[in-house]
């Protein structure tokens, strides 16, 4: 196995671990916060000076050895930003509207400074990169959007049938439900009313987009015709 391989596989692992906890709703100390930013920053640059040094016909030395400096230079992540990116399905928009509403100095300080946010987004995009497919459920896949109250779900506009599974394992069938309806909740075109956590996540008041919130201001509460299927 490689040096980049091994160092893959260890952000793999850090990440994995990371995302756990995360979305546990646990708090993480900043000491362990900062152990954990310095290793990945360590793994991220050491690998791009690997592909510098062999796409220059160089050999690989050890870190930070030799006349030239690492061509990168990570923007530290609190870990915050690390759940929000998380929450957020490492989509950049969702990223920036739960910035806006969490309530924490730490994102508020990333919001007023727009180099450090490019910086972050950039480094998140390279730590935390969107997966593959997301794992399916009862026939249904994961949605991009974490929630704490729903997995997932699954449309037929043909029929206007809506299947949604719940973090429980639950799943429901709703009839009739509109393309623009459907289109809404799964956008999570709503922001959620309270502050809380559970086992799968966290939310707090004002989250926009929210998955949970969404669903019950246009499917639960717009009277639709519904089966429980499991």
């Amino acid at each position: 196995m490689d040096e980049i391989e091994e160092l893959e596989n260890l952000i793999d692992e850090i990440l994995e671990k990371l995302q756990a906890v995360l979305q546990s709703g646990e708090e993480i100390p900043d000491e362990i916060q900062g152990l954990i930013s310095d290793e990945l920053e360590f793994a991220l640059t050491r690998i791009q000076q690997i592909k510098e040094e062999v796409s220059n016909g160089g050999t690989s030395r050890g870190p930070f050895e030799g006349e030239n400096e690492p061509p990168i230079n990570p923007e530290p992540t609190s870990a915050d930003a690390q759940l929000l990116w998380i929450l957020a399905g490492q989509n950049e928009e969702a990223f920036i509207s739960y910035l806006r509403t969490y309530p924490t100095q730490a994102t508020q300080d990333l919001l007023n400074n727009p180099t450090q946010l490019n910086n972050t987004i950039e480094f998140l995009h390279a730590m935390m990169p969107p997966g593959g497919e997301q794992p399916l459920a009862d026939g249904i896949r994961h949605a991009d959007l974490n929630s704490s109250n729903i997995y997932g779900f699954r449309y037929n506009p043909q029929n206007q049938k809506l299947k949604v599974r719940f973090q429980g394992g639950s799943v429901y069938e709703y009839d009739g439900v509109p393309v623009n309806i459907f289109n809404a909740f799964s956008q999570g075109a709503s922001s959620a009313k309270t502050d809380g956590q559970n086992q799968y996540g966290r939310w707090w008041k004002g989250k926009n987009p929210s998955l949970g919130a969404a669903f019950w201001d246009y499917i639960r509460n717009s009277g639709f015709d519904y089966k429980k299927l499991r």
